[in-house]
């Protein structure tokens, strides 16, 4: 971007990408430039706990689709997407043509872009630890959820404490940002504007009034 000093950020992150955020707003790494982060339905309790299921969960999904139109009515039927129009905006990313098929035929499959189950030995410890990380990061906190049964006892207790701000979608499921896409949206903006510094009007120092009291 050619930036001389990078400006102010509010990170923003999903699922998996919320446990990134998290971690690099802990990290301090951007410095005072993080205005604000906020995770989107993830949770370090609930997170572990789906860990279980989650070969169980790819071994029931489609392994290919013999069209894009075919993959997007397959989120939409299974409730992984609950909003159409967001799934036609999102799926086609997920896949790619499948490179084995000889380029002469006629029929086109398509296939997931990444092999989650390839990554299965570093499931754990994306989310390991991620609550306290949470909680602990310096700047503005936004959780998003689905459910307050995602909540876990550190984040419960945090969030009785006034330590971030928690904002529940009960209509949406896990993709928050697209079943409600325009709440999301309305709730970021909101949540950048009451971070953003460089809107702070501070009032004026008590010397500067005196001063000026006096020159009148």
């Amino acid at each position: 971007m050619n930036w001389s000093e990078l400006p102010g950020l509010l990170l923003i992150g999903h699922s998996l990408g919320g446990a990134v955020v998290t971690d690099l707003a802990k990290s301090g790494k951007l410095g005072n430039t993080v205005l604000g982060f906020a995770v989107l339905d993830v949770v370090e309790g609930s997170a572990i706990d789906a860990l279980q299921s989650m070969q169980s969960y790819l071994l029931t999904r489609p392994k290919n689709f013999p069209s894009l139109s075919s993959a997007i009515e397959w989120h939409t039927r299974s409730r992984t997407i609950r909003n159409t129009t967001s799934a036609r905006i999102s799926v086609p990313s997920l896949l790619r043509l499948d490179p084995s098929e000889p380029s002469a035929n006629k029929t086109k499959t398509w296939i997931w872009r990444t092999d989650l189950a390839a990554t299965e030995p570093y499931w754990q410890g994306w989310f390991t630890g991620l609550s306290k990380k949470f909680l602990d990061a310096k700047g503005g906190k936004l959780l998003l959820l689905a459910g307050t049964d995602r909540l876990d006892k550190e984040l419960m207790i945090g969030q009785m404490q006034g330590k971030y701000q928690l904002q529940v979608f009960p209509e949406a499921g896990h993709f928050i940002h697209e079943d409600q896409a325009e709440k999301t949206a309305m709730v970021v903006a909101d949540f950048y504007r009451r971070n953003d510094r460089s809107a702070l009007v501070l009032p004026p120092k008590v010397g500067d009034l005196l001063k000026a009291k006096i020159s009148a």
